[in-house]
């Protein structure tokens, strides 16, 4: 099968058609705002994990994105990685070192007959992978957030199924059974409470019950500096990522200003 146009199936019966004839770029992509860094190297394996291997002997990590903790969706990304083994690749890193488990986040690009493939971007397009900054302070790719939402209402991969579809703010039972996983989760904007460390959106009149979003004092300021201030949050209507905490009620800590979606209203324009 040529590289570039892998359709994987899954037994679970949700495929991922052929996404790279429309999302494809028709020339590299531009470097990441965040990118520190580029070399030429060439995929050597997979890890079951979604772990790039390459043949310099450096493990990558595709930054910016989460895969499925399910088997059958994880398997399918999976899947579409190891489809481009031996592949010519360019790793743009997004950090300056590797992390705590010896990975380097970057953004892949692999070399195909039909042309290059954002191997990041392939995947949340195709459905088999959610956005995530993890532990950064930004997302370097910020076209993942639209190619995620193409995947989202077209139902491809795991959008199709209950557990990854976004929850809504006030369904606090599921959120509670969440605990300890990642989510989306969307919701109106009660009130905004600014602190000296850190800053906490509110979704329902209990604090100890309902939904928080807490955000740490330099990502708040960070926020700020784009124009999102608590006077243009409150009552907004928000799309928030992250792993759900138990804290009185669920919680959820932006680290990462792009983990945060204004889904009403005009968002503040990104200097």
């Amino acid at each position: 099968m040529r590289r570039g146009l892998v359709a994987v199936a899954i037994a679970g019966g949700f495929a991922a058609a052929p996404v790279f004839a429309q999302d494809r770029p028709a020339a590299p992509a531009a470097a990441p705002a965040c990118e520190t860094r580029r070399t030429e190297d060439r995929i050597a394996a997979v890890t079951e994990r979604g772990e790039i291997q390459l043949a310099s002997g450096q493990t990558v990590k595709l930054s910016g994105l989460r895969l499925p903790d399910d088997e059958p969706q994880a398997k399918a990304a999976h899947a579409l990685l190891a489809s481009f083994g031996d592949a010519a690749v360019a790793v743009g890193a997004t950090a300056s070192a590797p992390d705590r488990w010896g990975r380097l986040p970057a953004v892949v690009t692999a070399t195909t007959d039909a042309g290059p493939v954002d191997l990041n971007r392939a995947l949340v397009a195709a459905g088999l992978a959610l956005v995530d900054a993890g532990e950064a302070d930004r997302l370097c790719q910020g076209r993942l957030l639209a190619a995620e939402g193409r995947a989202r209402d077209l139902g491809l991969g795991l959008w199709r199924l209950e557990r990854y579809k976004p929850v809504a703010a006030d369904h606090l039972e599921r959120l509670k059974g969440l605990v300890g996983r990642f989510a989306l989760i969307e919701g109106r904007v009660r009130s905004v409470g600014e602190r000296q460390q850190r800053t906490y959106l509110n979704f329902g009149a209990d604090w100890n019950t309902d939904l928080t979003i807490t955000i740490p004092k330099r990502t708040w300021q960070t926020m700020r500096d784009r124009g999102v201030t608590a006077a243009h949050l409150r009552g907004r209507r928000v799309r928030a990522r992250g792993m759900v905490e138990e804290w009185r009620g669920p919680a959820i800590t932006i680290m990462a200003p792009e983990m945060l979606e204004i889904l009403d209203g005009e968002s503040p324009r990104r200097p």
